[in-house]
């Protein structure tokens, strides 16, 4: 696993495994038919994992559980609206440009692990930025602050993703984000794409 920087914000790669990526995957494809349409915008599907028999929350804590240690998360609570959910972009699917509610000063934040990227098309836009990523990397996004959307999703091959929610304390973030500046990451030159 190496922290890469992307334009705006930055990613860990390979943060899961091939094996919990093709768990999770298979149990996309046993279940596809548990997800409900997202109706902000065609070909998106999606699924609160809580509210799914037999999903597979016990790898979700893990890998959400191991976010927490790697970023060092404090003062944090569950986002309540959408927890953390699977979302599907099929072929003509993009994800519209929005934010997040916010709790006070709690700010929505969503940590994005990428279990499928279509062969063209999917690039994150957040802010000004876009970004092309790759399987087994989580992003951080900043969803109460920063305007985010995707690209649409082009070919056979579907974007897959699945987003942990936080609402963290403002004050940390704030200090997250100086910490991350001052660190020495890796470019990755595959995954950055210069805009």
């Amino acid at each position: 696993m190496k922290k890469v920087l992307l334009n705006g914000t930055y990613a860990y790669s390979n943060f899961i495994s091939d094996t919990e990526k093709d768990y999770l995957l298979g149990w996309v494809n046993e279940n596809k038919h548990k997800f409900p349409p997202n109706l902000a915008s065609e070909n998106r599907h999606f699924a609160i994992l809580r509210n799914v028999e037999n999903s597979p929350l016990d790898l979700v804590k893990e890998i959400k559980s191991r976010i927490i240690d790697l970023e060092n998360i404090q003062n944090w609570k569950e986002e309540p609206l959408m927890y953390d959910y699977i979302g599907i972009n099929s072929h003509g699917g993009a994800i519209h440009p929005h934010t997040d509610p916010n709790q006070g000063d709690y700010i929505h934040t969503r940590y994005n692990v990428i279990l499928s990227w279509p062969e063209k098309g999917g690039e994150s836009i957040y802010g000004d930025n876009i970004n092309t990523l790759e399987e087994n990397m989580v992003w951080k996004c900043v969803a109460g602050k920063v305007k985010h959307a995707s690209k649409t999703t082009l070919g056979p091959k579907s974007r897959i993703t699945l987003s942990l929610g936080f609402l963290i304390k403002d004050k940390f973030l704030q200090d997250q984000f100086v910490e991350h500046h001052h660190q020495q990451v890796e470019i990755n030159p595959q995954v950055r794409e210069v805009i």
